[in-house]
């Protein structure tokens, strides 16, 4: 090899040595962009800018991941889960509901302890007419608020989760003028089991398993419903009426007559007032 040769040889090794040098630099430029981004993120966002923010936070999420940054990451994806849930409000306002959901999930995507997302896909499924779908995403919700000690996010999942359930079994003892049938007391306790696979027993889920005991013509079971009713209420007389309504029938359906007077006694309040001191008088009851 000639003097030459060496001369090339040693030309080619020091100008990968200077790229190797500019290359080090420019990954230490890089690393340090994703703070810039981070920061226009910040201004954009302060800005209500929520469209650059979120594209900004994105970038920065990405470049903090790279360089290992946890923090600058963290806080990324958190910001970005809290943007895709307003941007998910808006397109429910807007009825684009499978819009709505797509932001939603990408929340979710980004920052999966936020509770709020699962909460508003849920909305988002039940105005699309998936009750299924929505329940399950309330249930989720519950889960993920739990975790994170969510209180009002949870009870707010609980809330749709029993709305829902209640609406139907409401609705399928209350035909017919409220004669439900067999058939119909037993849908209902159907949707009421359903239920409680999510949340505990309140006063009207109680109330309602007694009226739909009683149409299916299980009126010990509904008296005993009603009783763990009553036990549970802490609400007015008259709101209490109700309960003790359907007790007196059931209780009247037994030949229980001492007992039903005293709860159509107790049920003589607001809707409920008429139709007990019928059975009262009819009874051969004071009141």
């Amino acid at each position: 090899m000639n003097v030459s040769s060496f001369k090339q040889i040693n030309l080619i090794f020091a100008m990968l040595f200077m790229a190797f040098l500019v290359g080090i630099g420019s990954t230490t430029v890089l690393a340090q962009d994703y703070k810039e981004t981070y920061n226009q993120a910040l201004e954009a966002a302060k800005a209500k800018d929520l469209k650059t923010a979120l594209t900004k936070f994105t970038a920065a999420a990405s470049g903090a991941k790279t360089a290992g940054d946890k923090t600058v990451e963290q806080s990324s994806r958190k910001v970005i889960a809290q943007i895709e849930y307003n941007f998910g409000l808006a397109s429910i306002n807007k009825n684009d509901f499978a819009g709505a959901i797509k932001h939603f999930d990408n929340g979710i995507a980004s920052y999966p302890t936020n509770a709020l997302n699962y909460l508003a896909k849920g909305t988002a499924l039940k105005k699309m007419n998936r009750p299924d779908d929505a329940v399950a995403a309330f249930a989720k919700t519950m889960e993920v608020a739990k975790a994170s000690q969510d209180t009002k996010t949870m009870r707010s999942a609980e809330e749709a989760i029993r709305g829902h359930f209640m609406f139907l079994a409401s609705s399928a003892v209350s035909r017919n003028g409220g004669r439900a049938t067999a058939a119909d007391g037993d849908e209902a306790l159907g949707y009421l089991q359903k239920m409680l696979q999510y949340v505990d027993a309140d006063t009207d889920v109680l109330y309602y398993t007694a009226v739909s005991q009683s149409a299916k013509g299980d009126f010990d079971a509904a008296v005993l419903s009603a009783d763990q009713a009553l036990e549970m209420h802490k609400g007015s007389k008259t709101d209490k009426a109700k309960i003790y309504f359907i007790k007196g029938e059931s209780l009247l359906n037994i030949g229980e007559i001492a007992g039903a007077k005293e709860a159509f006694g107790n049920a003589v309040y607001g809707t409920y007032a008429a139709s007990a001191k019928h059975y009262l008088e009819t009874l051969g009851g004071t009141n």
